[in-house]
């Protein structure tokens, strides 16, 4: 089946874009899908199981579908940036798409899984400040727990919901977005190149850092931002360059070629990245009849990963020694279900409060404003 972009080869993504049919939501889903098949072998073997693609390329499957996920985000993310009617509209909308289906996975982890599976009396289990302490660090996602009390110990990688960890980062750069927005970088072109200009050297000055220096081993969290943040502002870029940007397979070809070269070495994750952001936008926008009726189904793809994980290691505590691919075979059609509900009942439903709760968000802001105002006026 030949996939080709309607209207001509040499439409932009610009064009591309402002139309509504895509194949983005099926490639979030089969990202999503990745994670679930590259945690199955950790989750069913250990800690030192080796993933898909992780001998091949030095990035495991897993991996592939975080940048995946980042590349795209930074585009539909920016794209939701400029439509919105207000940055309070943006933020509310970003938080509708993400804490309901998260807050609803953190009580039953919390308050079902956690008590049926515990090693732990029920009353040990509730009276523990874990318990309540993982609701709340994974709801502020700074600081993020992946256990609770006795749950999971015995499993060959113990611990739950482990897939949670990229939200901090995703929501991070939601921030980031709607910073830019509200200084007009997306419409100034200048301002926009300053900012790329800026991300830039900042990256390449730590990466320098990062090879040259063992100290940053102790900067966990600033190495995990760079390297994802990458596909992020890639995707960002994509969306403000849209218009210049042609719909063409040849284009995919010379980042291709420049991350075949830099294999082994320590530039080949920015390569590949770079290669890898333009063929997935090169997909994303070449729709097909038969593909564009996945979209009527609904996005499913947050649900599976954010349920996979714990699904995951049910089936590795109750089927001990149980293989990769079963689980895999498993946990999806179970991970796809949980995930259907969520998008049905929580997800899409929440998203229909996005106009009434901006608006009382807005007012509030609004009143907070004038109160300010006025106190600057009796004080000056």
């Amino acid at each position: 089946m030949t996939l080709i972009a309607r209207g001509g080869s040499m439409n932009t993504l610009g064009n591309l874009a402002s139309r509504r049919n895509n194949n983005f939501n099926l490639i979030r889903m089969l990202a999503a899908t990745a994670v679930l098949i590259s945690h199955s072998y950790p989750l069913a073997l250990g800690h030192d199981a080796v993933e898909p693609l992780s001998d091949w390329i030095g990035l495991s499957l897993g991996e592939l579908a975080v940048i995946t996920f980042f590349c795209v985000s930074g585009f539909f993310i920016s794209l939701s940036r400029d439509r919105a009617g207000s940055t309070v509209d943006f933020f509310t909308a970003r938080f509708l798409r993400i804490y309901p289906g998260l807050t609803l996975v953190l009580l039953l982890s919390a308050f079902l899984i956690g008590p049926l599976f515990t090693t732990l009396s029920a009353s040990e289990y509730f009276r523990s400040g874990e318990t309540y302490g993982y609701l709340t660090h994974n709801l502020t996602l700074f600081s993020m727990k992946f256990q609770l009390p006795g749950v999971f110990e015995n499993t060959p990688w113990p611990g739950i919901n482990g897939s949670l960890w990229t939200l901090f980062y995703e929501v991070a750069l939601y921030i980031l977005v709607g910073a830019l927005g509200a200084l007009a970088f997306f419409s100034e072109g200048r301002k926009f190149a300053g900012f790329l200009l800026c991300y830039a050297a900042l990256y390449v000055a730590f990466k320098c850092l990062m090879l040259s220096s063992a100290l940053l081993n102790d900067f966990h969290r600033a190495e995990f931002f760079f390297r994802w943040s990458l596909p992020f502002v890639l995707g960002m870029s994509f969306y403000r360059y849209r218009h210049h940007i042609a719909h063409r397979f040849i284009g995919f070809l010379p980042s291709a070629v420049l991350a075949a070269c830099t294999w082994h070495t320590p530039y080949f994750f920015e390569c590949f990245t770079v290669a890898w952001t333009y063929l997935i936008f090169y997909l994303g926008f070449a729709t097909h009849p038969v593909v564009d009726r996945y979209n009527q189904l609904g996005d499913y793809s947050y649900g599976v990963y954010i349920y996979a994980f714990p699904i995951q290691e049910i089936l590795a505590h109750l089927l001990k020694g149980i293989g990769p691919a079963s689980m895999m075979f498993l946990a999806f059609p179970l991970a796809l279900v949980a995930a259907v509900f969520s998008w049905h009942f929580i997800e899409k439903p929440a998203m229909a409060w996005r106009r009434g709760l901006t608006t009382v968000l807005g007012g509030g802001m609004d009143t907070l404003k004038t109160r300010w105002a006025r106190t600057g006026k009796r004080t000056a």
